[in-house]
């Protein structure tokens, strides 16, 4: 059993797909990387408003997994939406043979699925988690009918390895007495790499993401940007993402800083540490996070990088890799060192420092470690 390749059940709440490009990468990423040692079979549910039957499923491979998704038209009567998901899963279930251990990733919807499985089946459940829906001030957002099934859910799976210990602590608050370890997340090191030839001047900043305001706080770093250039700092800061950029380029044209902040639209995974190797330092002042995909691949890249001391930033920052900041002035004093030539660790460190917390054959091995251990 602690031998042989095992056979991987992954049921994914999140994963791209041609609904949503870039929804739950990061989980994709996972199990690309767990794959070295197992067999996976990923099933994903999503709603296709354009599907003109009820369901269509996809059955193919991808970089060793084999991805089983499910599009569904939604209902009319969006309760019943739900209902359809899960028998969107079970569809996706119906042409797996058998396997060993369920893999949850993301608690819900998908989660109501792994519960069926185990009752059914008697297969253990791990469950990774990456949600910030799970912070308690979040949580209490969500709807009673959600928090109880997420609850329930909770009490069911068998072990749990949230990418942070933050994200634990807040599950912790929802349920106690579970059996943990800390995962982070991965770096495809085939992609990101140390590049030698940036010589910037003036010095460059990078903030990447889905650029949501309410969680990415994308706001600060435009006002930020614009004092400093209005006090002469000379610098530009590029700010894209998967998202809607047009509040963006509206502050940029209003206050005349086209010289200074430059937008750009969503990359592809594989043009990311290109754009990060162009510039000097990332910057990431999320209003909260787990453990950000984009501050270990900035590592990765020998990139410094300034980022708000929230969530589970910190856990994985080592000292002189960047500024952990709390507040808006603090993010201003540090950008401004930046500019006046701060120096950090060398790209080496960082980069060494990333391989060896975050490369598939690490996380490969956390993942079946915790596979056999559950198997026992």
């Amino acid at each position: 059993m602690t031998t042989n390749k095992k056979h991987i059940l992954a049921l994914a709440s999140w994963y791209p797909s041609r609904i949503f490009i870039d929804n739950g990468d990061f989980i994709q990423r996972h199990l690309q990387a767990i794959s070295l040692l197992n067999n996976i079979t990923l099933i994903h549910a999503v709603k296709d408003k354009n599907l003109q039957k009820d369901y269509e499923i996809l059955d193919s491979t991808n970089k060793g997994i084999r991805e089983i998704i499910i599009y569904f038209k939604p209902s009319v009567f969006r309760p019943f939406n739900l209902i359809k998901q899960i028998k969107a899963y079970l569809k996706g279930v119906s042409l797996v043979n058998n396997f060993d251990i369920i893999h949850l990733n993301v608690i819900y919807p998908a989660g109501l699925v792994a519960l069926y499985l185990k009752s059914k089946y008697k297969k253990p459940i791990l469950l990774t988690e990456h949600w910030s829906g799970l912070h308690e001030n979040n949580f209490k957002k969500i709807s009673a009918y959600k928090q109880f099934f997420i609850k329930n859910i909770f009490r069911k799976v068998d072990f749990i390895s949230p990418v942070s210990m933050y994200l634990m602590n807040e599950i912790n608050k929802i349920i106690k007495e579970k059996k943990y370890e800390i995962i982070p997340n991965v770096v495809n090191f085939n992609l990101f790499k140390i590049s030698n030839n940036k010589n910037n001047e003036p010095k460059k900043f990078l903030h990447l993401s889905n650029l949501d305001d309410k969680v990415k706080n994308i706001s600060a770093m435009l006002n930020t940007s614009k004092k400093l250039y209005n006090e002469g700092y000379k610098f530009e800061f590029h700010i894209g993402g998967n998202g809607n950029s047009t509040y963006i380029s509206d502050f940029i044209n209003k206050n005349n800083l086209q010289n200074c902040i430059k937008v750009f639209n969503r990359l592809k995974h594989q043009e990311v540490c290109k754009k990060m190797n162009s510039v000097d330092c990332f910057v990431l002042f999320s209003n909260y996070e787990n453990q950000p995909c984009v501050q270990i691949e900035a590592f990765a890249c020998g990139i410094p990088v300034i980022a708000k001391n929230v969530g589970g930033i910190s856990e994985f920052f080592p000292d002189n890799f960047g500024f952990l900041v709390n507040n808006e002035n603090e993010l201003y004093d540090a950008m401004k060192e930046v500019i006046n030539g701060k120096e950090f660790e060398n790209s080496i460190k960082l980069n060494e420092f990333a391989i060896n917390h975050f490369s598939s054959s690490i996380i490969s091995k956390k993942y079946n470690d915790i596979y056999n251990k559950m198997l026992q």
